[in-house]
């Protein structure tokens, strides 16, 4: 077995062959998400909801408790942009695959906003990293959006979703997070143009705890991985209960015995 493969294979269920992963890597983006110990306490709380994975930028991996990720994997997020600057679409590389490899990660993670100033610089991102990934055996999972200085709506159709999809696919990623194509259909059709595993982002947080819930049971309808849903958990009134329920979701257990009070 190979190192990457080893690594993913802490990433998926070993019974649903699915995840719940949880990225809080928006601190960059959109400045504190909580407290000084956020990270480490989200760390906590998603182990024990059962989540599969969390996503964060290097530094503040370090302020997390190493032992929160003896059942929690940790996905390092290589890409950086701000809410400040002139272009938020841009992104650009502030770590590397060697330097993840130290702090213990099970895979890393990299931002390309198709259709953005930035797309070629983006895109050549991407590949470097995953040509690191190959020789490092590291996994790699690509976060894929069609975003520029307008965003059509057309960003989340079938058809863009599998071109994006087609991108990482190509350029060497070893999964793909992409937007919800608004049906259990077309993104099923996404899924079968497809050979990577997709994880299906959960956009804004939704209005309620419930709202939340009903999001990603409704994604996990489709044939997809599983569900990379940040804002909808740390953005939670109970962050703990969503991500339960999620997770109870994706691994096959009944949702319904989870009711949020």
């Amino acid at each position: 077995m190979s190192g990457k493969a080893l690594r993913m294979a802490r990433l998926f269920s070993s019974a649903s062959r699915r995840a719940l992963v949880v990225p809080i890597d928006h601190s960059v983006t959109i400045g504190p998400l909580g407290r000084a110990d956020h990270a480490d306490q989200t760390a906590a709380m998603l182990a024990d909801a059962g989540a599969d994975a969390l996503i964060v930028h290097k530094g503040r991996a370090r302020t997390i408790d190493p032992r929160r990720f003896t059942g929690l994997g940790l996905i390092v997020h290589l890409s950086a942009g701000t809410s400040l600057a002139k272009d938020s679409t841009g992104k650009v590389l502030v770590g590397s695959v060697e330097e993840c490899l130290g702090l213990g990660a099970d895979a890393v993670s990299v931002h390309v906003n198709v259709s953005s100033d930035t797309e070629p610089e983006q895109l050549a991102d991407l590949g470097r990293v995953a040509h690191e990934c190959e020789r490092l055996g590291m996994p790699l999972l690509a976060m894929m959006y069609a975003r520029g200085a307008t965003t059509s709506p057309e960003a989340t159709s079938g058809r863009t979703l599998a071109h994006l999809a087609a991108i990482a696919t190509d350029l060497g990623a070893d999964v793909v997070k992409l937007d919800y194509a608004g049906t259990t259909e077309a993104m099923d059709q996404v899924v079968d143009s497809c050979p990577l595993p997709i994880l299906v982002a959960g956009g804004p947080a939704a209005a309620s705890d419930d709202a939340a819930v009903e999001l990603g049971c409704r994604v996990a309808e489709s044939r997809v991985a599983g569900l990379s849903f940040g804002r909808q958990i740390f953005g939670a009134d109970d962050p703990s209960h969503v991500a339960t329920a999620l997770a109870a979701h994706l691994h096959d257990h009944d949702p319904r015995a989870l009711q949020l009070a």
